[in-house]
């Protein structure tokens, strides 16, 4: 299991506020295994305390699911939806430092195109480790 630390804010006249006491709302893309047990696709809920921060224990994600997190209301104009994957860790995460992933395919988002990233130097190892 491992902890994930939601810190949330928001701007005002004196920087940024404390989002204190809004409700996060946290639901996994799909059923999942844990074991020999079937975990269905339900959600729960946790409100963020006075600072703006909760802490929630979750099953680490594998690459079958991740998880939707939905802060604020779909009234509200800062409403703030991410997908995000969770690695199996002893220490608590920070939920900003998290990867967000496309929720269809559960890829990361913003990457860019990883053919377009490739240099000579990843060329040449590749070469070295195929030829060794």
């Amino acid at each position: 299991m491992t902890q994930i630390k939601f810190d949330f804010g928001h701007p005002s006249a004196d920087g940024i506020a404390d989002l204190g006491g809004e409700i996060i709302h946290v639901v996994p893309t799909e059923q999942f295994r844990t074991g020999s047990r079937i975990v269905v696709r339900d959600s729960f809920e946790v409100r963020l305390d006075e600072h703006g921060t909760a802490t929630v224990t979750v099953p680490p994600t594998d690459s079958t699911f991740a998880y939707e997190v939905t802060v604020g209301g779909k009234e509200d104009l800062w409403r703030l939806v991410r997908c995000v994957q969770v690695p199996d860790s002893t220490s608590v995460l920070n939920f900003s430092d998290l990867v967000e992933v496309d929720s269809t395919t559960l890829t990361p988002v913003g990457t860019g195109n990883p053919l377009a990233d490739i240099n000579q130097s990843d060329v040449d190892w590749a070469l070295s480790t195929i030829n060794a």
